[in-house]
């Protein structure tokens, strides 16, 4: 037992490490630890028998009981089996794995959603479809999609599924089969291939049809009904039909606004734009959000040009959307938002388009933008996109071919080639002596990873580039017809396989952008420091980078933005402690604080594995509008989930004053075994903090705080109104292994109107998540808490838990000991109308979870009304999971796990066979799909 409790304590940290991280722990790994538990209660209930057995006959002075004996041996050498099993199996492969992202993250938002009633009966028959065994395949045909493109990569394809079924997938390899043997797994898989414009080998991919129970049933989308029927031989085919009169028009009234009710003579106008979508939601949404708000003559200037434009044919597309989109692109504001528009274009099809590569192309084309806040990523509609192209190669002679065979030659009639993107599939070498002398834009990806040959004269005859992008190019060595590109402004070499990029220590031209993104690079030349217009260094994913020379980021004075690969560590010493522990040549954060005391440097992603590598002085954060900085550790897979511009990751340090303005300003802040905490939420309250803030995680930090995030009560309350403020923003709380006897004040919590999901786990002293405290009748009437975007809840291992909304009670003498009054887990005075999953384990102290008596208020309230998902387990107090009277606020409810309650009596309470009016008692779960109970 000594051996196995070893490994046990071992298992049990790598685990809490893994849930730490974010991941799920495998089921074989949470039987062990069940085992282990069992075997060491049976070997503790052994030797406590065997004690009491000689104190009784040591007071008895008898003679032992021999057969008793005997039994004790025999079930002792039963349990050393198993004991010794369980210390073989202890050496477990695998831990655990990642999670699956959360529903929040993996799908947009429906805020804007529609509801259309024409779509309900094709949505049905769909859905039936899909529930009808003998339907393997159906196809949707109408307009086009947003996710596989007429051109679709395999791999690309590959690559999504895996990461839906969390496979690793090796990009140099095809890995058809390892898809195909996790789809015929034994499961039910439904898979939706968007918008196809060619027959899609499905096997060449890894899809295996659906056989008898195992498989994919496969959902395809096209604008061509032969396609999915004859081609493709669809079990079923929907056609997706233009919207009824009535409901396009709702639907152009909702994307136009008020301008159609303030200007009366703007109604028939706007019927008749309305009448020329012909019912198509791409034209009808184009052309509405391009009219809002103008005055009458813009409505005939649109109206006029849709008759123009609809003359035009293009493949796929219906003349209505071709006239809509060229109408709202020519009402856009400005030429600079046009080209904006046209750049994105320039991007493959079904690309997630960063918005600071868009601002980059500005800036170096035309410089249309400067380097302001801007966030995520933009995706362009196929059908929009079609039109761009279109648009983009009349007005701005773009070419943009994703599928190319051969180089393009300069068109013979018509304007020369401003832009071209193109990308290649099996090419091996380019074109020597090409001409393009008006192309200012080159974006080339070589898709397959092939080595490729570009001829060293390949840029001369293009000196009027200003922006080239190459991706995932395999070269020996850059073509010296490069360094002769004295407009160059912007050079991409994204994910491409680098061997000899010394070539840039030449370059001549004014570069105000270097991306060598996901490159394998070991090393920066030392000469990067002569492009001192450089304002964008992005060495992002660059993951097999050792070596950037002391003196480059110092010597480039003009940096506004600067990326270090996540995983960099090799930073160099600042002081003489440091250098065994240090890259002796490498940059150090002294050369970094003055970049930054510059003021210029305004976005910057890096790494510290120690905070002993910070400089004596501290770094100057305060100018800084973008960044993710991580010290201690980098960012782990659950964390890197949640995006955002500014994101920040503490552990294991001192909090020195240089990190609060990033805390101030970040959108994700990662806190973990911090030592200060206390200067961060409670030392400077004012209303102007933690306004951006919306992913919080605080693990370890162990400060004695009353309130983690709040005032104290002994706080002054002239600021409470600014104080609302704070946090306001706040969409994710995860709290773990905190020392502080609340979660909030009153007046944070009623402050946290985004709050989306709460996770509290293994705080040991917590007894409430809010306190509430009555100092005043008036305070009494308003002490309500609505949690009103709360969809999840997790209380975990909270030996000390009293209520979420813990009330100090008078305290009643039991047995010459103090205790408080048993309180509700939820009472009337805290309401949750959109919770939808609530998590409870390890709740020690609780008694019951809703108080029947307050049930009546939260109905009224819509109090857990949405409530779908119940997971109740190891609360040793508990006797009951609802009073009898909750059910009608349970008509959602789907799924009810209850597990290891010892002292529970039933699910539902009830005090007898007849309520209070005299009827039968009944329990309904009307809605409930799934239930586990489980050793009870």
């Amino acid at each position: 037992m000594t051996t196995l409790e070893v490994r046990r304590k071992i298992i049990k940290r790598e685990v809490k490490e893994a849930i730490d991280s974010g991941e799920e722990i495998e089921e074989d790994v949470l039987k062990w630890q069940t085992d282990v538990d069992t075997v060491k209660n049976d070997v503790q209930n052994l030797a406590g028998q065997s004690t009491d057995e000689a104190q009784m006959h040591c007071f008895a002075c008898s003679c032992p009981n021999i057969k008793w004996r005997y039994q004790l041996s025999k079930q002792a050498e039963e349990k050393i089996e198993d004991v010794k099993k369980l210390a073989q199996e202890s050496h477990l492969d695998k831990i655990s794995h990642p999670k699956p992202p959360p529903p929040e993250h993996e799908f947009p938002s429906t805020e804007n959603y529609v509801h259309l009633d024409s779509r309900t009966p094709i949505f049905e028959a769909i859905v039936g479809a899909l529930k009808d065994a003998n339907v393997k395949m159906i196809g949707v045909h109408g307009l086009g999609g947003v996710a596989v493109s007429k051109d679709h990569n395999v791999k690309d394809i590959q690559k999504k599924l895996a990461d839906k079924l969390n496979l690793t997938l090796d990009a140099t390899k095809d890995e058809k089969g390892k898809l195909w043997n996790k789809f015929k797994n034994g499961e039910k898989y439904p898979v939706i291939l968007d918008d196809i414009w060619e027959e899609v080998d499905l096997k060449a991919i890894g899809i295996p049809v659906m056989e008898g129970n195992i498989g994919c049933k496969v959902v395809l989308t096209s604008r061509k009904e032969d396609l999915l029927r004859i081609t493709m031989k669809a079990d079923r085919n929907f056609p997706i039909a233009e919207l009824p009169e009535g409901e396009g028009w709702n639907l152009f009234k909702k994307k136009v606004g008020n301008s159609i009710d303030s200007w009366p003579e703007i109604d028939s106008l706007a019927r008749e734009v309305c009448r020329k979508c012909k019912g198509l939601p791409v034209a009808i949404n184009a052309i509405g959000a391009a009219l809002e708000d103008r005055p009458c003559h813009t409505w005939k200037n649109a109206l006029d040009k849709l008759e123009k434009h609809m003359l035009t044919q293009i493949e796929g597309i219906d003349p209505s959307v071709w006239a809509s989109l060229w109408v709202s692109f020519d009402m856009l504001r400005s030429s600079d938002a046009q080209s904006y528009f046209l750049l994105c274009y320039l991007f493959a099809e079904d690309a997630e388009i960063p918005i600071d590569e868009l601002m980059r192309h500005c800036m170096a084309r035309t410089s249309l933008l400067t380097t302001e806040d801007h966030e995520t990523i933009v995706k362009i509609h196929d059908v929009i996109r079609d039109v761009g192209i279109s648009i983009a190669s009349e007005k701005e002679a773009f070419l943009v071919d994703h599928g190319a065979l051969r180089w393009p030659r300069n068109p013979t009639n018509g304007p020369l080639y401003k832009a071209m993107s193109l990308s290649f599939k099996n090419v091996k070498h380019l074109p020597d002596g090409l001409v393009y002398p008006e192309l200012e834009t080159l974006m080339v990806d070589n898709s397959e990873l092939a080595d490729l040959e570009v001829p060293d004269n390949f840029f001369k005859g293009m000196m009027q580039l200003t922006v080239l992008t190459f991706t995932r190019m395999h070269m020996q060595r850059l073509p010296s017809s490069l360094v002769k590109l004295t407009n160059l402004r912007m050079l991409y070499l994204n994910r491409c396989e680098l061997e000899d990029i010394a070539i840039l220590k030449d370059l001549k031209s004014d570069l105000e952008v270097l991306s060598l993104r996901g490159s394998n690079i070991e090393a920066l030349p030392s000469e990067i420091r002569q492009l001192t217009s450089l304002r964008v260094l992005d060495l992002q994913d660059c993951n097999k980078l050792k070596v950037i020379p002391r003196g480059v980021t110092s010597n480039l004075t003009s940096l506004e933005e600067l990326y270090f690969p996540e995983n960099f560590d090799k930073w160099g010493a600042t002081t003489d402690e440091q250098q065994d522990t240090s890259s002796r040549e490498n940059l150090n954060l002294e050369e970094l604080r003055q970049s930054l005391s510059t003021g210029k440097l305004t976005t910057l992603h890096f790494y510290i594995p120690d905070v002993m590598l910070l400089p004596k002085e501290d770094l100057i954060f305060v100018n800084l509008k973008r960044f993710k900085i991580s010290v201690g550790s980098i960012f782990n897979y659950s964390e890197k989930l949640i995006s955002g511009r500014c994101m920040l990751k503490l552990e294991g340090i001192q909090l020195r004053n240089e990190f609060i303005p990033l805390v101030d300003k970040a959108e994700v802040v990662v806190l973990r075994e911090i030592e200060g905490l206390k200067k961060v939420f409670h030392d400077r309250i004012v209303g102007n903090r933690f306004l951006d803030l919306k992913y919080l995680k605080v693990t370890s930090c162990v400060e004695d705080l009353e309130y983690l995030i709040g005032e104290s009560k002994s706080s002054g309350q002239s600021h409470e109104l600014h104080r609302l403020r704070s946090f306001n923003n706040l969409t994710v709380l995860i709290i773990e292994g905190c020392k502080s006897k609340y979660l909030f004040s009153p007046t944070t919590a009623k402050g946290l109107i985004h709050l989306e999901e709460l996770e509290v786990r293994s705080c040991k002293i917590m007894e409430g998540i809010v306190r509430f405290e009555r100092r005043n009748d008036e305070d009494e009437l308003t002490s309500e808490v609505k949690f009103s975007k709360l969809k999840q809840l997790k209380l975990k291992d909270l030996p000390n838990f009293l209520s979420f909304y813990a009330q100090k009670e008078k305290m009643e003498i039991i047995m010459g000991s103090s205790s408080s009054c048993a309180q509700p887990l939820f009472s009337e005075k805290v309401i949750f109308p959109v919770l939808e999953r609530l998590t409870i384990d390890e709740l020690g102290n609780i008694i019951k979870i809703w108080d029947k008596q307050s049930i009546a208020v939260s109905e009224e309230q819509g109090s857990f009304c949405q409530l779908r998902d119940l997971e109740v387990s190891r609360c040793n107090k508990l006797m009951h999971v609802f009073p009898s009277n909750m059910h009608p606020l349970l008509k959602n409810l789907k799924f009810l796990e209850v597990q290891y309650c010892e002292t529970m009596k039933g699910i539902a309470e009830f005090e007898g066979e007849i309520n209070e009016d005299g009827l039968k008692n009944e329990v309904c779960f009307s809605t409930l799909r799934t239930l586990i109970l489980l050793s009870l």
